[in-house]
């Protein structure tokens, strides 16, 4: 049987406290995950009664009864449902059941395409906001993965280029090598402001650069852009917030996607951010809930088809949408309407018919800049001492080597964390600096620094990664690592790093 397409809808109900220690005032969820939406929400007293006759949740699905189950609040604080003889059974994770606790999580399946879920309304926002996500990384993979394919030919037709030269031209070589360094930094930056984008885990808020998160947002969007619609990008420099990265960049991929979708015969892409006080005339009616103070302002203006007044003013409905079914959830909006008050900030749109649609994002400003460490490179003086590369790919590891090797530096290198402690442990102290890939088998280069410490507290350690999450990386400062390198890097990011190591290593020796 095919699976009904994915529905989610919110039945609001207030409970009592929980085993699992949920309050008495918190708001639970009953999800309609497959199957046909109610609409309603429907408060709970002492019984619900789940079914496809007339009872307090009606399920539109042949293969519910008309009286199925019933969910009861007992006097103890839980929440227990109850099979009323169904024909088809009533089931809890998978589990048929007559009788059950319901704790926060499970899932309830009725009939032959009815599943709900009992989420508190953390839970379900958490959800939505994953859903969401995932829908937009779905609608972004066809342009990434095509920007891929153009970075890897540049660089596959250039080495082809030079393998193929009889005689070696080093203008033409330089050149050639110019192009596959620009198509690999480009590559770098994508696989970044994806995984950037695509961040789960703790939320972590810190001074970020606006007008950085903006482009980062811009770079994704760039990638499925279709070649009718221009996409222009206007930032006000030195503008610093507070929050989480990867998920005010969602703001603006899922207005930016919003905004591509609504150009269907082309048109312009404006992305602009600026500081303001005042709300600008198009949206000072509206009411929005901001702090005192200077704000940031980003627009995200499209030359589409515009939003007559009921659609502008359901825009923010959470599933509510105008694009064919199967086509969208309703939820691009709602999540970045979400994360923006969750950042201290509002979201207000114009819209006209015909015209076209602005959305203002409006968050508040933090006093200065984020600061970005910035290490210089005497080239004057060449590097001494002997550095640990630990790499479990073996060209990475061989670059890193070569480029450190070349700069008058002792190399040993390791091919996972063991093997690194290893080495570090028969050098007996004569290591000076040791570059850990974060994530290798048989043991990560978490495990080794903890192993590393262990021997030698004073040691120096880099850690090496192509991302790492904000809450890790904090872990790893506590444990003592000195610096964390993103991966792809250059040589001279590369030596810039290892010589203000070792310098500051020298002067804490003196």
């Amino acid at each position: 049987m095919a699976q009904p397409e994915l529905e989610l809808s919110t039945l609001s109900l207030r409970r009592t406290p929980l085993v699992d220690g949920v309050s008495a005032s918190t708001e639970v969820q009953l999800v309609v995950l497959l199957g046909q939406t109610v609409g309603q929400s429907v408060p709970i007293h002492e019984e619900l009664v789940l079914g496809r006759g007339m009872v307090e949740l009606t399920i539109h699905d042949d293969g519910v009864s008309r009286r199925h189950a019933a969910i009861n609040h007992c006097g103890d604080g839980t929440y227990v449902i109850r099979d009323l003889g169904s024909r088809n059974g009533t089931f809890v994770n998978g589990v048929r059941v007559s009788e059950a606790v319901l704790t926060i999580g499970d899932r309830i399946a009725m009939g032959g395409a009815t599943v709900l879920q009992f989420l508190t309304r953390d839970r379900f926002e958490e959800q939505r906001l994953r859903a969401q996500k995932l829908q937009a990384l779905g609608e972004l993979a066809g342009g990434i993965a095509h920007d891929f394919n153009n970075l890897l030919g540049v660089v596959l037709a250039n080495v082809s280029h030079v393998q193929g030269l009889d005689d070696w031209d080093e203008q033409e070589v330089r050149r050639v090598l110019r192009d596959v360094e620009i198509a690999a930094r480009r590559a770098g930056e994508l696989t970044r402001d994806l995984m950037m984008f695509a961040r789960t885990g703790p939320r972590v808020h810190e001074v970020l650069s606006l007008g950085a998160v903006v482009e980062n947002a811009a770079r994704l969007l760039t990638s499925g852009l279709p070649k009718n619609i221009t996409l222009e990008v206007q930032c006000a420099p030195d503008m610093a917030v507070r929050g989480e990265a990867s998920r005010l960049a969602q703001v603006f991929t899922n207005i930016g996607l919003n905004a591509i979708a609504a150009m269907p015969d082309g048109g312009l892409l404006r992305i602009a951010a600026v500081q303001c006080r005042d709300l600008p005339a198009e949206v000072a009616d509206q009411q929005l809930m901001l702090p005192a103070g200077e704000l940031a302002m980003v627009t995200v203006s499209d030359t589409g088809v515009g939003m007559d007044a009921e659609i502008r003013r359901r825009a923010f409905d959470p599933f509510f949408t105008t694009k064919p079914r199967g086509a969208g959830t309703g939820l691009g909006l709602a999540t970045a309407l979400a994360i923006a008050r969750d950042h201290g900030g509002h979201i207000a749109v114009n819209s006209e018919p015909g015209i076209g649609t602005t959305v203002f994002v409006f968050l508040p400003l933090r006093a200065g800049a984020p600061k970005l460490e910035r290490h210089t490179l005497d080239e004057s003086s060449p590097l001494r001492g002997r550095v640990l590369v630990a790499d479990d790919e073996a060209l990475v590891r061989l670059a890193a080597s070569r480029v450190l090797t070349q700069a008058g530096l002792e190399v040993i290198e390791a091919a996972d964390g063991q093997q690194a402690v290893d080495a570090f442990t028969a050098a007996a102290g004569g290591i000076d600096l040791v570059l850990l890939d974060l994530d290798m088998p048989i043991m990560d280069g978490e495990a080794a620094l903890m192993r590393i410490r262990a021997i030698h507290a004073g040691a120096r350690v880099l850690i090496s990664t192509g991302y790492v999450e904000p809450a890790r990386e904090r872990k790893l400062r506590e444990a003592g690592v000195d610096g964390v390198l993103d991966k792809p890097y250059d040589s001279l990011t590369l030596l810039r790093t290892v010589a203000a190591l070792l310098r500051d290593d020298g002067r804490r020796r003196q």
